[in-house]
């Protein structure tokens, strides 16, 4: 089996990576992958999958929370997502140890939790099926090169342990969402949208947070890794919200309301609880409604992007009416 590992710059300070830990997993996943593909069982989709999807900063982390708190699905926690190249037994441990449920305090940092049952975006599992060694946009034809029969086994054997729909946080999903939904028919799509000036903004600080300049790319990156390598930053993530978000609404236009559930974010945080509702009749249409669980939800305060002084975010304002954006 050909492992595909994400590289990605050098994180700042709290959010560094320590690589002697990195290193462990990559050896215990390299150990574990063997045994782990040949107990995989060649299963029907029983269970429909949810995929929380967006551009990033949009509130996709807020809403996998709400989603994997509220209703009797399975997730993706920070101890199942080191295992990534042996889900079901990330999966299996966790419900063992009982931490399949994460906490009630809703936290991250851009997309980062703390805890081990909290969610987790399952990023190495991402890049490793769909091929993608950052995250870069691949060229046309890439789509051949995943093996989709694998992820397919991998997620269909993750709801067999888990017994019911699995919920996943699948950045890189947004560049193939149509060839997944092809592939597993039960697939819902939950497509959160924030105002694009918030979004755009609060790329810039997830920018300074993760590697202390604003020079540095964050998060998708749209047409590749040289994508405009030389504009400057306001104009980079102007350009990248409006890109993936158009994107993402050619696909669903093309999908249609049958499989995706379109919910703005200033929604998400006034009422969690129709949302949750909103999902759940989702997941019924493809023949499994998860139940609700008796968890107090929100509302929710919405954040607002990093403070950046006024200049830039009229720079921002200005390339985003450049880039004809609608909302």
């Amino acid at each position: 089996m050909e492992v595909v590992r994400r590289t990605e710059p050098e994180l700042a300070g709290r959010f560094a990576k320590d690589p002697l830990d990195e290193d462990l997993l990559a050896r215990l996943n390299a150990a574990l992958a063997p045994t782990a593909l040949a107990d995989e069982r060649d299963l029907d989709e029983t269970y429909p999958t949810l995929h929380v999807i967006g551009v990033p900063r949009s509130g996709t982390t807020l809403l996998y929370q709400v989603a994997a708190a509220g209703l009797e699905l399975g997730y993706v926690n920070n101890l199942t997502a080191a295992f990534w190249l042996a889900p079901s037994y990330g999966l299996r441990l966790s419900r063992r140890l009982g931490l399949d449920r994460p906490g009630a305090g809703f936290a991250s940092a851009y997309g980062r939790t703390d805890g081990p049952g909290e969610p987790h975006e399952f990023g190495y599992f991402w890049n490793h099926h769909l091929r993608y060694p950052d995250l870069c946009e691949r060229p046309p034809g890439h789509e051949r090169k995943i093996d989709w029969d694998a992820l397919r086994r991998a997620i269909v054997n993750m709801a067999h342990w888990q017994g019911g729909p699995m919920a996943f946080k699948p950045m890189l999903l947004v560049w193939h969402l149509e060839a997944m939904l092809e592939r597993m028919p039960g697939t819902c799509y939950v497509w959160i949208r924030r105002e694009p000036r918030e979004t755009a903004l609060s790329l810039l600080g997830m920018r300074r947070s993760l590697f202390g300049s604003l020079e540095t790319w964050a998060s998708l990156r749209p047409g590749g890794p040289d994508w405009l390598a030389g504009e400057p930053p306001w104009r980079q993530v102007a350009a990248q919200v409006v890109a993936l978000e158009r994107a993402i609404a050619a696909a669903v236009a093309r999908m249609g309301p049958a499989h995706v559930l379109e919910v703005r974010y200033e929604e998400l945080c006034a009422a969690p609880g129709d949302t949750l509702e909103r999902i759940r009749a989702l997941l019924g249409s493809k023949g499994h409604a998860p139940a609700r669980r008796a968890v107090e939800l929100g509302p929710f305060e919405p954040g607002r992007s990093d403070p950046l002084d006024t200049e830039l975010g009229a720079l921002v304002d200005e390339a985003l009416a450049d880039l004809g954006s609608s909302r």
